[in-house]
């Protein structure tokens, strides 16, 4: 029941915002998010449980839990916020084209927090529809320069940290998030996505270890320093939608229009 509550009071914030902009092209935008947010609490849950069968790692859907229906619904809620703050502060086609990668960030962000596990079917449509997204804005080179600034800086930090701590840090999926996330991000904003994504990988490492959390995804490291290892999806997600929302929310291009009465 509070779960729903919550969805139900997000859901009309997000519709009474929408009825108060006044540019109406962005108030269909933010009902859209609306109507969005709840039906991509049910998607992201199906997916959930379906994505580790199709892709060999379970037998059977597993159950959903209550804590996981809760983060679930946090990832949405915070998808969903995003959008907002992309839709009230930036052009609607970089807005709707941002909404898209945060909604693709989100879903493996919460595969690679409940299972240790990111699948090349999802991230490869994310890579290949921010180049894509790239194209249109008139910005290929940006788009490829941050794949591929975005892949060599991970592979070679995570070749580091294996050869330092003597462990398998190694992960493909790690990688080809990155350089997705980069892609969309672009190389103007590849340094702050890497260096937020770093600091809050490591505040989580932190957090979890305080905590004895321990990790999703195996790795072969013995002792209380396994607790260390913790999935990278969602550290990437949120440095890519912080990213987006320093390269466009400072100058508050837009906002204008969709305060009352301005």
């Amino acid at each position: 029941m509070g779960d729903k509550l919550l969805s139900a009071a997000a859901m009309a914030v997000m519709v009474v915002w929408s009825v108060l902009a006044r540019d109406s092209t962005i108030s269909v935008a933010g009902i859209g998010v609306a109507i969005w947010f709840p039906i991509s609490i049910l998607l992201y849950q199906c997916l959930l449980r379906w994505l580790p069968v199709i892709g060999g790692i379970r037998t059977k859907p597993v159950a959903a839990t209550s804590q996981w229906k809760r983060e679930i619904t946090a990832g949405c809620l915070l998808a969903a916020s995003l959008s907002i703050a992309f839709l009230a502060s930036m052009p609607l086609p970089s807005a709707l084209a941002d909404i898209i990668a945060i909604n693709f960030a989100c879903l493996c962000a919460l595969l690679d927090r409940r299972e240790g596990w990111l699948p090349n079917y999802v991230l490869i449509p994310m890579l290949l529809t921010g180049l894509l997204m790239g194209m249109m804005r008139d910005n290929p080179n940006g788009a490829i320069l941050g794949a591929t600034a975005a892949w060599v800086v991970t592979s070679l930090a995570l070749v580091f940290i294996s050869v330092s701590l003597r462990a398998n840090f190694l992960s493909g999926g790690d990688i080809t998030m990155a350089s997705a996330c980069g892609a969309w991000a672009g190389i103007e904003n590849i340094s702050i996505f890497l260096l937020i994504s770093a600091f809050l990988h490591w505040l989580f490492c932190i957090i979890m270890r305080h905590f004895s959390i321990q990790a999703t995804r195996p790795v072969y490291l013995q002792g209380p320093d396994r607790a260390w290892v913790q999935p990278m999806g969602p550290s990437f997600a949120l440095g890519l939608a912080l990213a987006l929302l320093a390269h466009n929310v400072p100058g508050l291009p837009g906002w204008k229009y969709f305060i009352p009465g301005y």
